[in-house]
């Protein structure tokens, strides 16, 4: 089940507005290395999933997710009109969504991750594709050494959650063209088993710590708004007992 705010899928009843606070935008920020604890965690994901995957170029999955469960919650639409666009994602991973968005709504996309494994694993099954390039860093560092600009940047349990939003935040929107749009998806903060929230569970079953920033559903509008960017939508995507699992956040940039 999703609920949300404003927007074309607001005309799905299960929906519940939200309305954010206008806050003047912040920018001063500092950039930190990545932390070490998500880069370790994340190459070691990689190097079980390179361990039974086959490094073949793969076709383009026919839709993408905002959602651990494919089947809750919206598709690439949240994004709007992407023909042509220059797209971003923060934490790609293996590259599945950049690989629709190329494939099916006709952008031009960049993939970004903090593991040189995961980047690896993107390259091999998409980097045949036109339109579509990756590379391995730290978000913010990315962010505040490119030159390009972006109609839209996106995370799906990416880099957003995962990174200091006062750090990232600021840095998307010095990215982003006039108008442009954030969308992300993290893992809601009021979800049951919260006390395993700070670990991941790798390909083979076992887990390894890594370092998350959930700020509460109410402080995402303020957070956004002092770096430039007013929300557009929110979305929480609960189970069938009402029991909230993700969140989902779009918003412009001023």
């Amino acid at each position: 089940m999703v609920h949300g705010s404003g927007g074309s899928l607001d005309r799905r009843p299960h929906y519940r507005p939200r309305l954010p606070p206008d806050r003047p935008p912040s920018p001063q920020r500092s950039n930190p290395p990545a932390c070490p604890m998500n880069r370790a965690a994340w190459d070691e994901h990689a190097r079980q999933r390179q361990d039974f995957e086959t490094p073949t170029p793969s076709p383009a999955p026919g839709r993408m997710h905002w959602t651990q469960h494919m089947s809750d919650g919206p598709g690439a639409e949240i994004l709007g009109d992407l023909g042509g666009a220059t797209v971003v994602e923060l934490g790609c991973g293996a590259g599945h969504h950049l690989a629709h968005l190329v494939a099916y709504r006709g952008a031009r996309v960049m993939g970004v991750d903090i593991a040189r494994g995961q980047i690896a694993r993107a390259r091999a099954r998409y980097g045949h594709l036109p339109g579509v390039a990756f590379t391995a860093g730290d978000a913010v560092e990315f962010l505040t050494k490119t030159e390009m600009k972006f109609d839209a940047c996106y995370s799906v349990f990416g880099a957003v959650g995962l990174t200091p939003p006062d750090l990232l935040l600021p840095a998307i929107t010095d990215t982003l063209r006039p108008r442009g749009l954030l969308a992300f998806s993290v893992p809601h903060p009021d979800r049951r088993g919260r006390l395993m929230r700070d670990t991941l569970i790798l390909p083979f079953g076992n887990r390894l710590p890594i370092q998350r920033w959930e700020p509460a559903v109410s402080a995402w509008p303020s957070l956004l708004a002092r770096a430039g960017l007013r929300v557009q939508d929110l979305h929480e995507v609960s189970n069938a007992s009402a029991n909230p699992l993700t969140l989902i956040i779009t918003a412009r940039s001023l």
